[in-house]
């Protein structure tokens, strides 16, 4: 018949849209499927995004609840059958796959040469150990190992206890209130996170800071560990993790940790890939030994001894009709004051970013030395006054600094640069911990624009004092 090969093809092209239609909506799927991946959380100190109600396939509640007790799940062939395989799809996608990437990931952060560099790293953080110890006995490694150890045990106690008081002994201010949020949460759902060790943890020491003031001084260790760890609700019923089939698992995570009274504490905690970035970090075994920062201070230095006479105005030196672009100005004025000169700026540029990091867990005093209170708070808290989210960097490095403008003639002068910067860095909820936007687990290149202001003192006489629009959201 002349319309029948039309209607074959007919038949053929709708096909084609059908299957094409079909792996869209797959494709789709598996975005969402790889976006809803949870990333592990700290144990103690996690928040209620990690739990959900079943606690995982075959856990005896939600999907392993649709599929067990004896049911069987039917899936027509012909006919509307296509809708229900896609349906089936959809929730292996969804609930099967972020598993599968979880224990994927697990694997990456805990196999062989992730063994060997951790190795590696621990034998060359013990030889600084040792020197360090000279000087101060809490460097000691089996000092170290042990407090580490002790405090990764009695946090998790605490935390189990739900008991507050314990934990400001053993948690850094800081810290702990980002902690004390997520335990109000918990509270208000009617919630209680358990948390209980199986066995002792192992610590390994893998990075040193000895700055000479106990304020100042670090150390890191990576704590690998298996927990149950579930929650319990309101009326006895156990809610299991998300991100676990059941209630044990391993984690394996760095702690930064800090002194107080000569003790360690907990001050930051990083899962295993966001917290690789501890394995390559300078270690510094004396206060005399960070060349890096005995070279910026000493650029400082030199560069406020040629600044412009005091009481002189910067705008009367400048050529403020220059047409060039902002570093060949920055350049041709730092001629008369060496504190516009490039490499000034990038030493003020990497130290704002350091503090940045060290701020999202630990102290903001530093980052507040190197910014505005107003420029801290949009770092910290991008588009939020009321501070319900939080912006988390981990392993920042500066790429690249462009000077975009440069203004001499305002009071104070002012320069306008991009800092190109890769590291980990998403916005999480403060009181579930959970991921609103970005990723823990992939590390990312982004530009921040930042204004800066010559208003600081003589060590650091770059301030940010507003952050532009690429400092938004993730």
């Amino acid at each position: 018949m002349p319309g029948a090969p039309r209607r074959l093809a007919s038949l053929d092209d709708m096909a084609a849209i059908t299957r094409r239609r079909w792996l869209a909506a797959l494709g789709t799927a598996t975005s969402v499927g790889l976006a809803a991946a949870p990333d592990a959380l700290a144990r103690a100190g996690g928040g209620s995004s990690g739990f959900g109600r079943g606690g995982g396939l075959g856990g005896g509640g939600g999907l392993g609840r649709g599929f067990g007790h004896g049911h069987f799940f039917f899936i027509p062939i012909g006919g509307g059958g296509g809708i229900f395989i896609l349906i089936l799809i959809v929730l292996v996608v969804l609930f099967v796959l972020p598993r599968v990437i979880m224990w994927w990931r697990a694997q990456q952060s805990g196999g062989t040469a992730s063994r060997r560099r951790v190795a590696e790293r621990g034998r060359r953080v013990e030889l600084a150990a040792a020197e360090a110890s000279e000087d101060d006995a809490a460097f000691a490694p089996d000092q170290v190992r042990s407090q580490a150890k002790r405090l990764f045990l009695d946090i998790q106690s605490a935390w189990d206890d739900g008991d507050r008081p314990r934990l400001r002994e053993l948690v850094a201010p800081e810290l702990l209130a980002e902690w004390e949020r997520r335990l109000d949460d918990f509270d208000r759902k009617g919630w209680r996170n358990r948390v209980q060790p199986l066995g002792e943890p192992t610590v390994e020491y893998v990075g040193l800071t000895n700055r000479g003031e106990d304020r100042e001084d670090r150390v890191v260790v990576r704590v690998e560990a298996r927990l149950r760890d579930y929650v319990e609700d309101s009326y006895g019923q156990r809610v299991g993790r998300v991100d676990a089939s059941g209630d044990t698992s391993r984690v394996r995570e760095f702690w930064t940790l800090a002194k107080r009274d000569g003790q360690w504490i907990l001050q930051s905690i990083e899962q295993g890939g966001e917290g690789a970035h501890r394995l390559s970090e300078g270690i510094v075994a004396t206060p005399w030994a960070d060349e890096q920062a005995m070279r910026d201070e000493a650029l400082v230095q030199g560069a406020v001894q040629d600044a412009v006479p005091e009481g002189t105005n910067v705008a009367e030196i400048a050529d403020l009709d220059f047409k060039g672009d902002g570093r060949a100005a920055a350049l041709d004025l730092s001629v008369a004051d060496g504190r516009f000169a490039p490499d000034v700026l990038e030493v003020a540029a990497r130290r704002a970013v350091t503090a940045w990091a060290e701020a999202v867990d630990g102290d903001d005093g530093p980052l507040l030395a190197v910014s505005h209170p107003d420029a801290a708070q949009e770092l910290l808290h991008p588009g939020d006054p009321g501070g319900h989210t939080r912006l988390v960097v981990r392993g920042l490095e500066v790429r690249r600094i462009t000077i975009v403008s440069l203004d001499a003639a305002s009071d104070p002068p002012t320069m306008t640069i991009d800092v190109e910067v890769a590291g980990r860095r998403y916005l999480e909820d403060r009181d579930t911990a959970a991921v609103v936007a970005g990723s823990q687990s992939r590390a990312v290149t982004f530009t921040e624009r930042w204004t800066l202001a010559l208003d600081g003192p003589d060590d650091q006489p770059w301030r940010i004092a507003a952050v532009g629009a690429p400092a938004g959201r993730p």
